[in-house]
This record gives structure tokens, sequence and C-alpha cells, in this order.
């Protein structure tokens, strides 16, 4: 082979996309997706995916409200109920006595309930993908 293929050869395989041999992430993506105060209450609107090959049978979760001075305001436990793999579900949750202006962040404290079809024993926290795109953080 002459030398001055050689860099033109290796600029091209840099370029050439390399098949991932993981595949598509097994995740269930949990998002915040948006707050609204509904009279006196606090509503969040989630937007969750199963992104894993079975069934999310139920899925729930213990959240913690903190307010603008990083105070505990609030708790609230949500079931998402159940998740076909796949699909992409949306929940809304009254949480909060007094509206969402003071609440600044919420944490995801723990996995209450996670049942996934044919799979016994396992833990559901490190599948979760958090995400919010409202002006409240959702934090693990």
């Amino acid at each position: 082979m002459k030398a001055s293929l050689v860099p033109a050869l290796v600029a091209l395989t840099c370029l050439s996309p390399v098949p991932s041999a993981a595949g598509p992430a097994e995740t269930i993506t949990v998002q915040l997706n948006e707050t609204a105060t509904i009279g006196e209450a606090c509503r969040l609107t989630f937007v969750i995916r199963n992104d894993l090959p079975d069934a999310v049978v139920a899925l729930g979760l213990d959240l913690v409200m903190f307010d603008k001075s990083e105070g505990v305001s609030g708790y609230a436990a949500v079931d998402f109920g159940e998740l076909p793999p796949g699909k992409t579900r949306v929940r809304q949750y009254d949480v909060a006595k007094g509206g969402c202006a003071g609440i600044s962040r919420i944490l995801l404290n723990d996995v209450r309930a996670c049942e996934i079809e044919r799979g016994a024993g396992r833990d559901c926290l490190p599948l979760l993908d958090i995400s919010s795109r409202s002006e409240i953080d959702l934090i693990l």
C-alpha cells in the first residue's frame, strides 16, 4: 500500500460509525415535565418511559419537596402503575399545599415499589434516568 493512502484510510476509519455492542440503554426514564399551581396545590406532570425489554408491573416513588431555603416542605408517594416495554405514559399528581412557587427542588428519596416482569430481585434505582424540564429540579 502506498504511504500516501495510509493517512486517508486512517481518517476514514475514524469517521466510520462503530456499532454499539451494548445495544440500546435499558432504562426507565422519569422526567418532571411541568409544574403548575392548581388552587392551593402544586401539580407535577411526569413523563415516564419504559425502555426495558420487559414490562414494569409496578413503579412507585417517594418524593421529598424542598423549599427555597432548602428546608423539607413536604412528602409525596406517587404510583406510576404498569409500564409496558417501549411505552411512554404521562401522570399528574398534586403534591404540595401552597403551590409550586415555594418549591426549589424535589428529591427522589426512594423507590417504594418496583416490580419488573421476569426481573425478580432486580434493583430499580440504577435503572432510573431522571430529569426535569421545569423550573423545579428533580434530583437523586
